[in-house]
């Protein structure tokens, strides 16, 4: 039950080459009719047995997708909140520092107030550099 066979086939043309791959996957849960017949002559109630068999393993199937795809969205969930919540703490840092630039340099400090300033602006210019949008894929 679950037996898979690789088929590999090449195509190659004078200006490029290609590998094809498919995975041929059998999932049946029952036998091959060979094996079903040499079994039934063994116990004649088999076939209630692996109709059991075969439910049950069907209903964990499903139930182990739906499982994995209950943590898919809760992994997207938690990735999205975490950029989300990056990018806010990101521009509350680069915004305290263009307001503690302002407030210095009104008071006189101005050289410091500039360093404020610069950096805060190259926080939000890296910021949105190394944003997961820019990404190159």
């Amino acid at each position: 039950m679950g037996k898979g066979a690789l088929q590999n086939k090449a195509h190659i043309d004078n200006k490029s080459a290609m590998i094809e791959q498919n995975i041929v996957v059998d999932d049946s849960l029952l036998p091959a009719a060979e094996e079903l017949e040499k079994l039934i002559k063994l116990d004649p109630n088999i076939m209630d047995w692996m109709k059991e068999r075969c439910a049950l393993e069907q209903d964990t199937n499903i139930e182990f997708n739906k499982n994995r795809i209950k943590l898919t969205n809760k992994d997207m969930t938690w990735f999205h909140v975490n950029t989300l919540f990056s990018m806010i703490f990101v521009f509350v840092i680069a915004i305290a520092g263009l307001l503690m630039a302002y407030f210095l340099i009104s008071n006189g400090h101005t050289v410091v107030g500039s360093i404020f300033g610069a950096t805060g602006l190259a926080v939000m210019l890296f910021s949105m550099r190394k944003s997961p949008n820019n990404v190159e894929k």
